[in-house]
Order: structure tokens, then sequence, then C-alpha cells
């Protein structure tokens, strides 16, 4: 379907994201009724829910990339208001980060289609796959592959583009948080996707890429969230780790390719499909619950936080739900995924110790130890998850006249947000329960976007093997819990963070870097060259061209500000005679002259400055995209 020069097209990977898609979009609206009541500007919040809405479902359906990336920018700029929407300091200051981030993963994005263009001729998602076929020399794809890494990686909350993911996260309200992590973040991992399986097809050192990628995102976001005293926080970071188990699965999905093993792509393939469906049904429910604890409490800091569960099942009920979906405890959705995405690493290693992999750069002791730490992130999951569980609802707060308003709260959700969180959380369970006739079969019609056939033979879910991966990280969950959290975080029974805040990228590398660093050598240097050159003219005027004062050059100002200063010591001396006041005369002309260099020396100042650069950039941009609209008609 052609739309204002826009492609649109149905696969069954995009319908099962279209109605995902919807069925957020409807929970949260509903779940955003009573959370926003209280909120100023709810208008303007819902205006730009329901246009990032149509932009998120254009970027699932989309035929082209250049339809990727138009509607890609318009979610990226609708959703930054999300962040801003509180419009506190700390919410500024992560709109801020997120904006930056939006804008140059956007610009990445756009060059690796320029790049791409010039080298395949097409834009077309089902012509690049042979277009890239018949190029020999792949290091211009390879290049525009980053390019496009780096933009939609950025939306994911990939390593090391998460920055803006924290303080976003955070500081956006639940219902904006729940998109932003449920299905926006799902938008960057299908530009992953698409690389990885159009441009790349079964491309093993691209593949080593993102199992690189997916693995660091995996594990980091893992340990933040352990070490997190912030309730949504926490949720953030598990978001960023899952993100990474999705990475590992498209990783893998490019070292098997090469193989040519059909029943191993579907398994890795299955497994990285069903985690992001698994990931955005758990992050609706986790954010939630969240936004349900702050609406009450006021905080999310865990000690403030500490027994507000007690007594309020139906919360209990859908926190443990996805708590432990997300953790990969078997008969709930994520053990499903988690086991798939375990079974591609195991055959591959298996597949090395045939001597059937041929790739240099991987052996088979960093296989070993990429799924050493694929356990371990997923004992990292249930370890942060256990820390929420137990200070939600198994601890009782330290203040004793808190706890017991805590306990006596009985209308502390809606009946609309009741019915928002329940829809979400029914098919976690059910998808685990109903594994064969539901999840292999939802796996099998979503897989198509992977080149999978669907599986030959039934999985051994719950074979020894399996469920021997899943009881090696709840051990992992329990040490880890027991050391960082009990032994290292609470102290005098007080939870307190241990990361040091010098680690903090975002802090003092990015915004370092980019916003300071950067804007100041660029400034510097164009101070320099504007003054060279200022100082060259002015020796061409003094030497070459003997420049002299013109007979009617005036001594300041210009002909506008001289005859201004005239009327003005005109009108003065008229109101003097009227009001019989004695005339002296003014420096009117003089007042001018300085006003008119005041004003110019302003707008010279706008123009020098970034935000000026970044404002022409964008218009020039704008009408690029609009000139390009209409040539295409």
């Amino acid at each position: 379907m052609d739309l204002f020069s826009l492609h649109f097209m149905y696969s069954g990977f995009r319908g099962i994201f279209g109605c995902l898609t919807i069925l957020a979009w409807v929970a949260v609206l509903l779940y955003s009724m009573d959370y926003m009541k209280e909120d100023r500007k709810k208008t303007r919040f819902y205006m730009f829910v329901i246009v990032t809405m149509f932009a998120t479902l254009g970027v699932f359906f989309a035929a082209d990339l250049y339809t990727i990336f138009v509607c890609f920018e318009v979610m990226s700029l609708t959703s930054f208001v999300w962040v801003a929407h509180r419009q506190t300091k700390q919410a500024l200051y992560a709109a801020g980060t997120y904006l930056g981030i939006a804008i140059a993963g956007g610009l990445a994005i756009l060059m690796g289609i320029f790049i791409l263009y010039h080298q395949l001729g097409t834009l077309t998602l089902s012509e690049i796959m042979t277009a890239a076929a018949g190029i020999e020399n792949k290091t211009p794809l390879y290049i525009g592959a980053v390019c496009l890494f780096t933009g939609f990686g950025a939306k994911a909350g990939a390593f090391p583009l998460h920055v803006w993911l924290p303080d976003s996260y955070t500081e956006a309200p639940a219902p904006a948080t729940a998109l932003l992590s449920a299905i926006l973040s799902k938008t960057g991992i299908f530009g992953v996707l698409l690389v990885s399986t159009q441009l790349l097809y079964q491309d093993a050192y691209w593949g080593i890429f993102i199992l690189t990628i997916g693995v660091v995102t995996m594990v980091y976001g893992g340990l933040r969230g352990v070490l997190s005293i912030n309730l949504k926080t926490t949720i953030a970071y598990s978001s960023m780790s899952q993100i990474g188990f999705i990475l590992v699965g498209i990783g893998m999905y490019g070292l098997l390719g090469e193989l040519g093993n059909q029943e191993a792509l579907s398994i890795t393939a299955g497994g990285t499909l069903l985690h992001m469906v698994n990931h955005t049904l758990v992050k609706l429910v986790l954010f939630f619950v969240a936004g349900i604890v702050f609406m009450n409490v006021g905080s999310y800091d865990l000690n403030e936080v500490r027994g507000f569960g007690h007594g309020k099942y139906f919360l209990h009920i859908c926190f443990l739900l996805a708590a432990a979906g997300v953790g990969g405890i078997p008969l709930l959705n994520g053990y499903i995924s988690k086991t798939l995405l375990h079974e591609s690493i195991v055959e591959y290693r298996h597949l090395m110790s045939e001597g059937l992999v041929s790739i240099s750069m991987i052996s088979p002791q960093l296989m070993e130890l990429v799924e050493v730490l694929f356990l371990l992130s997923g004992g990292l999951t249930l370890a942060y998850m256990a820390k929420l569980y137990i200070v939600l609802f198994i601890q009782k707060n330290e203040n004793s006249v808190l706890q017991q308003e805590y306990e006596q709260k009985k209308d502390y959700m809606t009946i609309a947000q009741k019915l928002a969180i329940g829809i979400c959380v029914v098919p976690i369970p059910f998808l685990g329960l109903m594994l064969f006739r539901v999840a292999d079969k939802l796996m099998e019609y979503g897989m198509e976007i992977m080149h999978a056939d669907g599986f030959e033979h039934k999985i051994a879910y719950f074979s020894l093997t399996n469920l021997s991966g899943a009881l090696i990280s709840i051990v992992a969950a329990v040490v880890i819990y027991l050391v960082f959290v009990r032994l290292l975080m609470v102290k005098k029974n007080q939870y307190r963070s241990i990361w040091p805040d010098w680690l903090s990228m975002e802090k003092y590398v990015y915004r370092a870097i980019l916003y300071k660093a950067i804007p100041f050598v660029i400034c510097v240097m164009s101070r320099i060259l504007d003054s060279v050159t200022d100082w060259f003219v002015v020796l061409l005027r003094k030497t070459v061209y003997c420049d002299r004062r013109l007979p009617h050059e005036l001594t300041e100002g210009n002909i506008v500000t001289h005859d201004a200063g005239i009327m003005m010591e005109a009108f003065h001396k008229v109101y003097c005679q009227i009001t019989h006041k004695k005339y002296e005369r003014g420096s009117y002309e003089h007042k001018a002259a300085l006003k008119s260099e005041d004003i110019v020396e302003n707008f010279r100042i706008i123009e020098r400055s970034l935000s000026f650069g970044l404002f022409m950039f964008c218009m020039g941009l704008g009408l690029t995209l609009i000139y390009l609209l209409i040539v295409n008609q």
C-alpha cells in the first residue's frame, strides 16, 4: 500500500507486533485515565500518545527504509514530549538526553540509507537481500549497516547507546514508560532484525558483532538492575538486559545461518521472536505496577515503597507472574523463549565440536563464556526481580505508622487500571502453559522475517538439559541476591546504592564529550577561524586597498540610525518647546547606533550557536523530505 510516497506491507511478524501495539495503547489509555487525572496539560500528552501510535505502526508495517526513517523520526520526536511531560528539572534533563540521542540516531540512520541506496540502488525491503547478494565488496554494506545499527540500537537501548534509557524511563509518567519499554524499544529491534535478515543475510561476522553487543547489554543491564535502589530504574535496567537477550538471539542467527542448519535457525528465530513478545507483555505489567506504587506513595525509592504490597492480592499476583515470567521460571512465557535462545548457543557449540564451523574469529572457549554469561544474566534477572518482590510484598516499612497506612489502602487502583493490567498479565501464564498449541504456532507465524521454516519436531522444553539451565540461573540468583543485595546494599536495614557515581556514562562520557567538549572545541576553532578571517580582511584594507574613510561616511552607525537620531532629536526639541522646558541637545544618534550594534551582535551570536545550526539543519532536512514526497507523487 502506498500513502504519500510511503510504502507499507503486511507479514506475520508485522501482524503480531501491530496487534501488540494496539493492545499496549488500549491498556495505556485505560490505565492513564486515573493515573494522569492530576497532571497538567493532559490533552497535549494524549495527542502525542495517539500520534506516536500511528508512527509506531508505520515503522512496523513499512515496506522500505525510507518509510521506516520517516515514521521512526516522527515517533522519536513525539515520544520526546512524553519524557518532558512533567517539566521538572530532572524530566527536562532526561528529555534533553533522549532528544540528543534520538537526533544523533536519526542522522546515523539517514547516513546509512544514503550509503545503501548508493550501493544497492533500492531501499525496498523485499529487494535489498537480492541486491546485497550481488555486491562483492561488502565493506560499504558493513559501514551502512553500522550506521543503521547506531540509530536503531539507540532506540532499543543497546550498550553503549543506552544512556538515555534509565533517566527517561524514570522521569516519564508510568504509562509513557510502559510504551517506551514495551513497544518503542521493539521498533529499534525491528530495525536491527531487518539489517541482519535482509541486508547482511546469515552473515557470521555481523552475527559476531551483534552477539558481542548483546552479551554486554545483557550483563550490564542485569548488573545495574541488581544494584539500583529505585523501583522504576531497576525495571528500566531490566528492559536493557532483556533487549540484550534478544540481541544475543539475533547474533546467533547470523552465526548459525552461515551453516545452513534450518532446525537451529528455527530455534533461534522462534526464541528471538517470542522473547520480544514476552518482553512487551511483562514490561507493560511491571511499569503499570510501578505506576500504582508511585500514585499511592509518591516515590520510587525502595526504602520508602517497602511494604506497600501487603494485603494487595491482585497487585501481588500480577507482579509475581510478570517477575517470574521475565526471570524464565518454568511454566511461564519467559522460560520458553530463554530455553530456545540457550538452545541456539548449545547447538552452535555442538556444531563447533564437530568441526563444522570455519570462522576463526570465535573459539569454543568464547562460546562457553557466552553460555555462562547467558545463564548468569538469567540469574541477575531473577535476583533484581526477587529484590523488588521482597521489598514490596515481604518486608515491612521501617515506619510502622506508614506501614499501617499501606495495609489499610483498599482503593489503591481503579477498575480501569485493574483491567489494563489484567489484559497484559493473562498471556504470561497462557503462553507458558499452552506452549505447543499457542506459543509454537505464534513463533512459526512470525519467524518468516528471519527466513525460518518452522520447527521440524516438537521441542523438548522440559528435558533435563533445558531444566538444568533454568536451575543454574535460579542458583545464581540466590547467590547474587544474598551477596550483592543483602550483604552489600543493605546497611542498618536501609537500601543504599553501591554503584559509583563516576561510572555514569551518560553524565561523564556522553554529556561531557558530546554536549560540552565537542561544542567547546568547535566554538574555539570557529572563533579562531573567524578572527583569522577578520584579521586578514583588515590587513587587506590597510595595505592593498588603502582603505580610507569616504567624505560622506558616518562616524558611527548607518544611515538608518543617523536619520532616526535626527528625528528623535527634533521630536525632543519640539517637546521641550511645548512643555516650556529647557532644551539640551541629546545624544540620540549615538544611542541609536549603539542599539543597532547590540541587535546585530545578538543576531551574530544566535547564528554561531549550535541550536541555530541544528534548527537550520532540521529546516533543510524537512524541505528535502517535502521535495522528495512531491517528486515521487
